[in-house]
């Protein structure tokens, strides 16, 4: 799954290339659990039978113009660990999880490739 040629996500990291990279594995990291569908607007949404991963960037200011990767990840269960920044329980049986992605070390990080595999079997359900 490459989105190099997908021109919604080209222009919403237009002049943020350390956030396109960081983006580029988290998409390879979701991709890799199977098909996905993907839509662009203020956030970049990832589906399977329902919505289960939401990217955006924070707080982009002229200080930071690259703004602060953020992912937003639906699971069935809490997961209140590291690299997790926040989770709300929003039903029954589903909870947001909140990552803030600094870096691509922290992209790279094997707990959240966990949580990205555990929100898919979610979002695949």
């Amino acid at each position: 799954m490459s989105d190099s040629v997908d021109p919604a996500v080209e222009a919403y990291f237009s002049g943020k290339p350390h956030s396109r990279e960081i983006f580029a594995v988290l998409r390879e990291l979701i991709a890799s659990n199977g098909p996905v569908e993907v839509s662009v607007a203020s956030q970049i949404v990832f589906a399977v039978a329902r919505k289960f991963a939401w990217v955006w960037l924070y707080n982009v200011t002229g200080k930071n113009p690259e703004g602060t990767v953020q992912i937003m990840l639906a699971l069935d269960r809490e997961m209140a660990h590291a690299p997790v920044y926040r989770v709300t329980q929003v039903g029954r049986a589903r909870w947001n999880h909140l990552v803030v992605v600094h870096s691509l070390d922290e992209a790279h990080d094997p707990r959240l490739a966990e949580l990205i595999a555990a929100a898919y079997r979610f979002g695949a359900k």
